[in-house]
């Protein structure tokens, strides 16, 4: 893995939320924590070591703890098949260990091995929690349940998603398969929208509709815990959240059949390879909202806000991951994005934003250049646009 992702999961993970816990500063020289060597795994005492699959499960997570962040290094810890539909393991696990200036503070222990029913599988409880000198857990940061599955090339780590919504109800509506909790009342109404959606979203992208696996949950809590995380600092930080994994995969927190703005990025990401995220969450937010709330809502925000005469950190706000929030519900990064998309399709028509996002240019900056929106007038240039009537949507 690269220094510099490894870097944004890091930034990413430790200020995407504002209630998120805050590390202390340590007095000079005082030492609260237990140090320890990367990749270093413990293990719970009531872990059953004698269990042959329990051994080799565990030797595959020692594989995973030590070798994860070596890129050059064949994967013999992962099944190959979950990367391909998850899109990649997910970037908290990479950065478990590390705290917000990349030391590695929070060391791995493997609590509980479990099993699922299957004879070749077996759960198991991994924490990442700070410890005092003596080795006792003093802040629990995650908790995670790997699936490790017995295969023809040795144990395998794999994500425990099937498993954990093995009994929720399916239900198939045009292209979207529905994967509903209990603990939900299916909307016919809200995903026959959906499905309207996908089909507009299709003509807008030109390509045909994008088969979706939609994970409809209660709340932000439970689409992480079937993701996999016990804990998680920002699990029970926001009332509704959703995500979009892999190829095909929606995940919605927010107790709806609905989530236009993550199936946007099922689209894009499908469409074009390499691309600035702040105008993949700018396109996602321009053509379904964010946070409940329509694009023309948070524009107005932004137009209010620039008319104050804030003067945004550029610089900061569309690089570094680190969210900045106008209001309550307003990304900064999100509306600037889409108010980038807007004026490029004003301007430039389709055709013109699409040759942006296919330019496989990930730096905002250096994307939009050609356009003529640098640094030094990119506030100038926002103003011109929210002066001007919000653009029709090329439906």
């Amino acid at each position: 893995m690269a220094p510099t992702y490894l870097f944004a999961v890091l930034v990413s993970l430790a200020s995407c939320a504002s209630n998120a816990p805050v590390e202390e500063t340590l007095p000079f020289g005082e030492e609260r924590w237990r140090p320890y060597s990367f990749g270093e795994l413990s293990i719970w005492p009531t872990v059953d070591t004698t269990d042959a699959l329990n051994a080799e499960a565990i030797a595959c997570l020692r594989r995973f703890c030590l070798h994860k962040l070596d890129t050059p290094r064949a994967n013999d810890f992962w099944l190959t098949a979950d990367l391909e539909r998850f899109g990649g393991i997910h970037g908290e696990l990479f950065a478990a260990e590390f705290d917000s200036v990349g030391e590695p503070r929070y060391p791995p222990t493997l609590l509980a091995i479990n099993h699922t029913g299957n004879p070749d599988e077996r759960l198991l409880t991994v924490r990442w929690a700070e410890e005092d000198s003596s080795g006792i857990a003093q802040r629990v940061r995650y908790v995670f349940d790997f699936l490790a599955i017995r295969t023809r090339e040795g144990v395998r780590l794999s994500f425990p998603l099937d498993h954990l919504t093995r009994d929720w109800e399916r239900i198939e509506m045009g292209p979207v398969t529905y994967i509903v909790s209990p603990g939900r009342t299916f909307s016919v109404e809200q995903a026959q929208q959906q499905v309207k959606d996908v089909e507009r979203l299709a003509r807008f992208f030109e390509m045909p509709a994008v088969p979706i696996t939609f994970y409809s949950c209660t709340d932000p809590t439970e689409l992480f815990r079937i993701r996999g995380y016990q804990q998680h600092p920002l699990m029970h930080v926001f009332p509704t959240g959703g995500r979009a994994e892999g190829k095909d995969l929606v995940f919605s927190g927010n107790n709806k059949e609905i989530y236009t703005h993550e199936v946007v990025h099922l689209f894009t990401g499908q469409k074009f390879q390499e691309r600035p995220w702040v105008l993949d969450e700018g396109l996602a937010t321009l053509l379904a909202g964010s946070s409940e709330q329509p694009y023309t809502w948070h524009r107005t925000n932004l137009k209010a806000y620039l008319a104050s005469g804030a003067q945004p950190d550029l610089e900061r706000d569309l690089t570094s991951y680190e969210p900045t929030y106008i209001n309550e519900h307003t990304n900064l990064a999100y509306v600037i994005g889409g108010a980038f998309c807007e004026h490029i399709l004003r301007t430039r028509g389709k055709e013109g934003l699409f040759a942006v996002l296919a330019s496989g240019e990930a730096d905002v900056f250096n994307a939009l250049a050609g356009l003529g929106l640098t640094r030094e007038n990119m506030r100038q240039e926002l103003v011109k646009e929210l002066a001007l009537e919000p653009y029709t949507l090329p439906w």
